[in-house]
């Protein structure tokens, strides 16, 4: 095992959370390059294995989600004479279902089983990139189905720590509001390249993480359709506005939110690319306070 002296104090230093050691004494920080590890390939090894375990706990953090606070709780029954138990933070009454804002998950209860499975479907539809191993997380994952009494259907999704409705934040600064945008330009290309269209993009249905500047679409995945248009794009430019403190500022902005949306989604990216260059400074993380 390497023991790794700060070169500044000489003190032992400890692990960082950046790849590296930080000394506890004088906080001096230092990277280990591939040279470090040579001959060492077991430190390596169990190094990286901190690394992973370390992101993980942060990853299922929910005792650090300060936002979430119990509003009520919804109770229904399974045919095994089980009990469904929804506490929620926050539900939403839509056409045949109800969606609840749980603590760890996103719950829907749907009226018919048929809905439930047409979702489903909707869902089934998108194709991620080989290439790209993130990209599920940009949309709903299914932990449970439940059948209910009365002929109701539960679908239980996972809801990462600090994931909320776009709408909970607002009204957001431009600042802020520009990687909202990317994120769900991110996710109309995913769409684009499933030929499909989702026709239910709001402030409601795309989630956002203010912490990591993550985005997730949930929403209403009945209304999938095969691509024929741009209505998600459109629909995109309508969640922006209403999502914004002030759409005037920066003009560059303003702009693109009253432009018509480009040919297909990788085009919009690239078009809304151009004003985070020119408007925003480029791509820069800027941390929210929530």
């Amino acid at each position: 095992m390497i023991s790794y002296k700060c070169k500044n104090c000489g003190g032992q230093m400890n692990f960082g959370g950046a790849g590296g050691f930080v000394c506890p004494y004088c906080g001096s920080k230092s990277f280990l390059s591939d040279a470090d590890f040579k001959g060492n390939e077991v430190f390596r090894k169990k190094l990286l294995e901190y690394y992973k375990a370390e992101a993980d706990k942060k990853e299922n953090d929910y005792d650090g989600d300060r936002i979430w606070s119990p509003a009520g709780t919804d109770v229904f029954s399974l045919p095994s004479g089980q009990r469904l138990e929804i506490r929620f933070m926050k539900k939403d009454q839509r056409d045949g279902y109800v969606c609840y804002i749980a603590r760890e998950t996103v719950v829907y209860v749907f009226d018919e089983e048929k809905d439930a499975g047409d979702f489903l479907c909707g869902l089934k539809k998108i194709v991620f990139p080989e290439a790209d191993d993130r990209l599920h997380r940009s949309f709903p994952e299914l932990q449970t189905q439940l059948s209910l009494t009365e002929g109701k259907n539960a679908l239980v999704f996972r809801r990462r720590p600090n994931f909320y409705p776009a709408a909970v934040f607002s009204p957001w600064e431009s600042v802020h509001l520009c990687w909202v945008i990317s994120r769900m330009e991110n996710v109309c290309c995913t769409l684009d390249y499933s030929g499909i269209e989702h026709l239910d993009i709001s402030p409601d249905s795309f989630f956002v993480n203010p912490i990591t500047h993550e985005g997730a679409l949930f929403g209403d995945w009945r209304k999938v359709r095969a691509l024929s248009g741009n209505e998600d794009l459109k629909a995109l430019r309508r969640t922006a506005i209403a999502l914004a403190e002030n759409t005037a500022e920066p003009k560059g902005l303003y702009r693109f939110l009253n432009s018509a949306p480009q040919k297909d989604a990788f085009s919009d990216f690239s078009e809304w690319d151009r004003v985070i260059e020119t408007e925003f400074g480029g791509h820069r993380f800027v941390k929210m306070n929530v």
